[in-house]
C-alpha cells in the first residue's frame, strides 16, 4: 500500500506541466552529450588510423627513424662486449690466482698473520728492502736469526730521519758509528763504556790473555796492577823509558820473591825532600874496587877520598879522610 502511494505521488509531480517540460530539457541534454562523445570517438578512431596507415606508408618508402643498431655499428658493440666480458673474467681469475698462490686469508697473508699490535711470521720472512719496525723480538723459547749475504745494519734515525748511530756486521768485521757505546751486565752495573774523551772499564778486574801483552800509546792511569795467580807481571818498554809515577807516593813490593832493578847505565836513587832508607838487617855491596895502598900515608890521600860512616840509627854521613867517623846526637837522629 505504501509503494502504490509513493508511485502515485510521482506521477502526479511527472504529470505537473512545468514538471515535465524540465524532464523532457534534461533528456534532450543528456542525448546530445551522448551523442557529442560518439562523434569524438569516431573521429579519434579516423586520426588514430589515419597517424597509423602514415607512419606505415613512410617505412615501407624508406623514410622515417629506424629502432636499433645494424652494420658494423653492431659487430663494434659486440666486439666491445666481447673485450670487456673477457677482461673481467681474466681480472677475476688472476685476484684469485694471486690469493690462492699467497695464501691470503681473513687472518693474514702467508706467513705472516695480522694480530694486534703488529705481524706474527709463523716461517722464516725474507726481506727484499729496509725493514722499519718499532719492536722485533723472536717466539717465546726460540732465538732470533738474522741473516744476510753481505752485511746487517742496524741504523738509528732522530726527528730529521738523520742517522745518528748504526750497527754494520759484514763477513769479517763489526762496524759501530755511534757517540758513545755502553755495555751494561743484567743488573745494569756499567761494564765498559767507551766514548770520545775517555773509555771506562767497570769490570771487577782487567784481563789481557794475549800473549804480546797490553800496548799503550799514552800514559796508563790506574790504582792496582797486578798478574793472574801463577803468572809474572812484566812492564816494559822496548826502545825508550819506563815512567812509573804518582803524587803521593810509588810502592814496590815482592810478597814471596825478590826485586831486582837492572841498567846499563846509572841507577839513581834520588829524593829531594826525605831520605833513602834501607830498612834490612844486612845490606850487601858487591864489585866495590879495592884499595892498593900498603902503608898509610896522610900525604898520598887525596882530597876526594872520605870515610863512610853510619849512625846508630842507620843514617850513613862521610867523615874526612884524616879524621875520626864521629858525630854529635842531633846530626845522627
Amino acid at each position: 500500500m505504501e509503494e502504490a502511494v509513493v508511485g502515485d505521488e510521482i506521477d502526479s509531480v511527472i504529470n505537473t506541466p512545468h514538471r515535465r517540460r524540465k524532464v523532457e530539457e534534461r533528456g534532450t541534454d543528456r542525448r546530445s552529450g551522448e551523442r557529442g562523445r560518439e562523434r569524438n570517438d569516431v573521429i579519434n578512431t579516423e586520426k588514430s588510423s589515419t597517424t597509423t596507415n602514415n607512419n606505415h606508408q613512410r617505412v615501407q618508402d624508406g623514410g622515417g627513424c629506424r629502432l636499433g643498431l645494424r652494420g658494423w655499428r653492431r659487430r663494434c658493440l659486440y666486439a666491445l662486449l666481447l673485450f670487456l666480458t673477457a677482461t673481467v673474467t681474466l681480472n677475476l681469475a688472476l685476484t684469485l690466482f694471486f690469493m690462492r698462490v699467497l695464501d691470503f686469508s681473513t687472518t693474514g697473508l702467508g706467513a705472516l698473520q695480522i694480530v694486534k699490535g703488529g705481524l706474527v711470521a709463523t716461517s722464516p720472512v725474507h726481506m727484499m728492502d729496509t725493514l722499519v719496525a718499532t719492536h722485533l723480538s723472536s717466539r717465546r723459547h726460540l732465538p732470533l736469526t738474522l741473516l744476510a749475504a753481505d752485511n746487517v745494519t742496524i741504523a738509528a734515525l732522530d726527528e730529521n730521519s738523520n742517522v745518528r748511530s748504526s750497527m754494520m756486521l759484514g763477513a769479517d768485521k763489526l762496524s759501530c758509528i755511534t757517540d758513545a757505546l755502553v755495555v751494561r751486565d743484567p743488573r745494569g752495573h756499567l761494564l765498559f763504556s767507551a766514548s770520545r774523551d775517555e773509555v771506562v772499564v767497570g769490570a771487577r778486574r782487567l784481563v789481557v790473555a794475549g800473549e804480546g801483552g797490553a800496548a799503550f800509546s799514552g800514559s796508563v792511569q790506574t790504582s792496582h796492577v797486578s798478574a793472574p795467580v801463577g803468572k809474572s807481571l812484566l812492564l816494559e818498554s822496548t826502545t825508550r823509558a819506563l815512567e812509573v809515577a804518582a803524587p803521593q807516593g810509588v810502592t814496590v813490593e815482592s810478597r814471596a820473591g825478590g826485586i831486582s832493578a837492572h841498567c846499563l847505565g846509572d841507577l839513581t836513587l834520588q829524593s829531594t825532600g826525605g831520605v833513602i832508607k834501607l830498612a834490612t838487617s844486612k845490606v850487601v855491596v858487591r864489585g866495590l874496587p879495592t884499595s892498593t895502598v900498603q902503608n898509610f900515608d896522610p900525604d898520598l890521600v887525596g882530597p876526594d877520598v872520605y870515610q863512610v860512616c853510619v849512625c846508630s840509627g842507620g843514617r850513613i854521613f862521610l867523615a874526612s879522610p884524616g879524621g875520626v867517623c864521629a858525630a854529635d846526637h842531633n846530626f845522627c837522629k
